[in-house]
């Protein structure tokens, strides 16, 4: 529960300052995670949950209002006056105070102290969640604005090379059949490039509501790649994995729904009991003696409503909540083994690949346009280096994105971070 109150606090206390703070430079994921937890606004919005279960256990602790009641003759017929409130008038005054029995002020306490229990591990559940999309798109966004430099970077190398080669066709030196289908490759690179950066103009608007940035920030993002060259999974026992998973929110939830289901149970048993109230009466003129004074009590029979009808939902409400639990723990099992067996497929699909490809063609790529300008390789040479080239980048950030993924899958399964990057 601790770190709940302390970034509720934290919320609360800087809420204001960072209204006007703006992110500038280049934005690791430690930065978003935590320029997250201070300004995302649904997790803003769900801490006020808890201070309204906090304020139910509060008003659950309240005693029941005394009522006053007043009577006062209007016409006496004695001195033929109207409202008198002299002491020939005919004036009753009650005070009533219900007392509840069999414990059913403690009950309800007890119950909203389980709901705002409830209330708290919901809390850290819309965070575990939210964490995770804003660290998928986090990751998205990071390596499709690296996969947009390969377009880039083609795009700028093949119009420079088209310039040139223009002036050439120009002198009768090269045929119009080349220039058009360097053109027509040129257009092709510009048609997906566009199409990439319409994909990331909409990851990075969603990572900008997470962070509850205007729609139009760009923020460069710095991400460590070399944690995947230390990614070790041998210490990971999926039996402590099994074990650790048991303190996730959603599964809290789900116990702490079977308690409060037993505890609405308790107190609809005792809001069977009768009401009992304790009464005190004084009549001025209206009774057998003159200022007369009394006490009473009055208590309710339960013949016919003895909450018969939510004693029996709350039964079934235990029961409906224990199945709820069951699900929940077997949908966390399915969830561990499908995440840790994708960690382990990615991971040994990025150990099996040779990352040094990228900076090999890069070098490569270099030479071809020098050795394409100077006749050494055919046209169709030259287009098969440069699609090898940028589907060769592409699919080795794939690989690389895919271990990030699911390392976050794993982390938010768990409900913790196993695996830093």
């Amino acid at each position: 529960m601790n770190r709940v109150f302390l970034i509720s606090f934290f919320l609360l206390l800087t809420r204001g300052a960072l209204c006007a703070q703006q992110v500038s430079g280049t934005l690791t994921l430690k930065d978003a995670e935590q320029r997250f937890l201070e300004r995302n606004l649904s997790l803003i919005a769900e801490r006020y949950n808890i201070d309204m279960a906090q304020a139910q256990v509060l008003q659950a602790k309240l005693f029941e209002n005394p009522v006053i009641s007043l009577e006062q003759n209007v016409y006496n017929r004695l001195n033929g006056k109207y409202f008198d409130f002299g002491s020939e008038g005919e004036t009753v005054v009650e005070i009533e105070q219900v007392i509840r029995l069999a414990g059913q002020r403690n009950k309800q306490v007890k119950l909203e102290k389980i709901n705002k229990e409830i209330a708290e591990y919901q809390f850290e559940e819309v965070i575990r969640t939210l964490r995770q999309e804003l660290n998928e798109k986090f990751v998205q966004v990071y390596f499709l604005t690296k996969s947009l430099s390969i377009y880039e970077k083609e795009v700028n190398s093949l119009q420079a090379l088209l310039a040139g080669m223009k002036v050439q066709q120009e002198k009768g030196n090269i045929s119009l059949m080349e220039i058009s289908r360097l053109e027509s490759m040129l257009f092709s690179l510009k048609k997906e490039k566009n199409e990439r950066e319409n994909e990331l103009l909409t990851l990075r608007v969603e990572f900008n509501r997470l962070l509850n940035l205007p729609a139009d920030t760009r923020i460069p993002l710095s991400l460590d790649e070399e944690v995947l060259k230390q990614l070790d999974l041998s210490r990971l026992s999926f039996a402590d994995l099994k074990a650790m998973i048991n303190e996730r929110p959603d599964l809290k939830i789900s116990r702490s729904t079977v308690s409060a289901s037993r505890a609405n149970l308790k107190l609809q048993k005792s809001m069977a009991f009768p009401e009992f109230s304790v009464k005190g009466n004084y009549d001025r003129a209206g009774n057998f003696i003159n200022n007369y004074f009394a006490v009473g009590v009055s208590l309710s029979v339960p013949i016919f409503n003895r909450n018969q009808g939510n004693i029996k939902a709350a039964r079934f409400s235990i029961q409906q909540a224990g199945v709820q639990q069951e699900d929940a723990a077997n949908r966390a099992d399915m969830e561990l083994y499908t995440a840790y067996a994708s960690l382990e497929k990615a991971v040994q699909l990025y150990q099996s690949t040779n990352m040094d490809l990228e900076r090999n063609f890069e070098k490569l790529i270099t030479g071809v346009n020098e050795n394409f300008s100077k006749r050494n390789i055919s046209l169709l040479e030259f287009i098969d280096y440069y699609d090898s080239y940028k589907e060769t980048c592409i699919q080795l950030y794939e690989i690389k994105k895919d271990v990030f993924l699911a390392i976050e899958n794993l982390n938010t399964t768990i409900g913790q971070n196993i695996l830093n990057y």
